[in-house]
């Protein structure tokens, strides 16, 4: 399934981190997928706090959905890379066609997963005969070592294993002394369970594995291990982190049905945008160059041979554009600048005078620059990913270590529009002596430059920054003194 969203958010996907024996609900959040009368999904992944399970890296649970009143799914032929597809249904058919020459039928009960490698597109439609539609689409995280591999389709129909007041298909990995013939490039398990009313079922699991457990139907209590159970509803996700052996699935009174995903921590940061994933923002955004390229190509006439993407054949409708790359980037960890041995703590720099500051106003707070060695002991730890993030409604760019705002810096639109003036830079002093002031403003100001807009700088934090990069002197308007 292709990630319809109009603005795609860009994030860094790094493995979160839990306690064994606790339960984090994850909620959901809608997508519509097709205007006012198109279906809605249920997003649960990635969210900010947890952007993976295993490799697992996105969830979309739809449906029951009456395809006479939102015409089912019908989307389009899309590219994808760096990932594995995979689709389950509870009630309905879904066509799929890929560029590989695949042409399959989508049914309840049947595993079939699409590996995309270094590029594939393919197309998913509900057939005419679907009168509801209900399921789940979730994408896998190819590690790096895998991302290039060829495009590849497997179909899987799973045994119904059954025991006390339960049965099971266990789609992928090994769980319930079961084990899928599929291929997966990390250590994974997945499965869909049903629980009569009242059921309890306690399952073995691999301790070296966290799990998410998405609840489908009714309500279910999950324990891991030794730990206190909590309630999940309806499109809830549970997550459970590596460290027990057991899960203890309790059904309420109606009983339940899940999926039940799980994997090894993916030790490995990743870029993740529309359909892409990737190492870099430069890797995610030459994917979609080649997607464009991909359509100008075939609009004028055949493909060659060895298209990265290719289309399927016999598809009635043309394929979807990528949409916009965000104005503002993701910096992965091992991207950031270099820390410095010892750095002053960044608060406010603001200016309250308006409308001018004058450029030799002295700074208030500085930019470290780098020293040519540090010690690893002096380095602060940075346990999340850093996000620096557009925000034009609250009329600031901002800057998050994982979900926490560690700061941004405000402007306010110049005269016709015409450009940004920044006018305030603020760090959390609780993330001071990172230089994650030095980081935002750059990307901020290179955002701005990048959109053809005039930066005008009044904070002082600003100020000194551009002092120290002339390359951004040409879409400087320095304030009149």
């Amino acid at each position: 399934m292709s990630n319809l969203e109009t603005e795609p958010t860009e994030r860094v996907c790094a493995p979160g981190s839990g306690h064994p024996g606790d339960v984090e609900v994850l909620d959901p959040r809608d997508v519509p997928l097709g205007g006012l009368r198109g279906m809605n999904v249920r997003r649960t992944l990635p969210q900010r706090s947890r952007s993976l399970i295993g490799a697992w890296c996105f969830l979309d649970h739809y449906g029951p959905d009456d395809v006479a009143a939102t015409g089912g799914m019908n989307v389009a032929a899309h590219p994808h890379i760096g990932l594995q597809t995979v689709s389950w249904l509870f009630a309905g058919t879904i066509e799929h066609r890929d560029s590989a020459g695949n042409h399959a039928k989508v049914r309840p009960g049947e595993l079939n997963l699409m590996t995309a490698g270094s590029g594939i597109s393919h197309s998913e439609r509900s057939t005419p005969d679907t009168t509801v539609l209900h399921g789940a689409q979730l994408w896998v995280a190819l590690p790096e070592r895998a991302r290039g591999i060829a495009k590849r389709f497997d179909h899987y129909a799973p045994p119904i294993i059954s025991g006390a007041g339960y049965t099971a298909q266990v789609f992928l990995g090994s769980l319930l002394g079961h084990t899928s013939p599929v291929n997966t490039h990390t250590p994974l398990v997945g499965a869909e369970l049903a629980l009569e009313p009242g059921a309890a079922l306690d399952i073995g699991v691999d301790p070296r594995h966290e799990h998410g457990v998405l609840v489908d139907r009714g309500q279910l209590t999950l324990a891991p291990g030794s730990g206190s159970g909590t309630i999940l509803s309806p499109a809830d996700l549970g997550y459970a982190a590596a460290g027990c052996d057991t899960l203890r699935l309790t059904a309420g009174h109606e009983g339940a049905r899940i999926l039940l995903i799980g994997g090894e921590p993916l030790r490995e940061e990743l870029v993740m945008w529309w359909n892409f994933i990737g190492g870099s923002h430069e890797e995610v955004a030459a994917a979609r160059d080649a997607w464009q390229a991909t359509l100008e190509i075939a609009a004028a006439g055949p493909l060659p041979a060895g298209d990265r993407y290719g289309l399927p054949d016999g598809e009635p409708e043309p394929p979807l554009p990528a949409p916009v790359l965000p104005t503002a980037r993701l910096l992965p960890r091992s991207q950031l600048p270099p820390l410095p041995e010892a750095t002053p703590t960044i608060a406010t720099t603001t200016n309250t005078t308006s409308p001018a500051a004058p450029p030799e106003m002295a700074p208030t707070a500085t930019e470290p620059t780098p020293p040519t060695t540090q010690r690893e002991t002096e380095v602060p730890e940075i346990s999340e990913p850093i996000l620096v993030v557009h925000e034009p409604d609250e009329r600031r760019y901002a800057i998050y270590e994982g979900e926490k705002l560690a700061g941004f810096t405000a402007y306010r639109p110049t005269a016709r529009d015409e450009g940004r003036a920044f006018v305030h830079t603020e760090i959390d002093e609780k993330f001071g002596g990172r230089g994650l002031a030095g980081t935002l403003v750059s990307e901020a100001l290179a955002d701005t430059r990048d959109a053809g807009l005039r930066i005008v700088p009044y904070c002082p934090f600003v100020v000194a920054w551009l002092k120290k990069h002339p390359e951004f002197e040409d879409a400087v308007d320095w304030p009149a003194a």
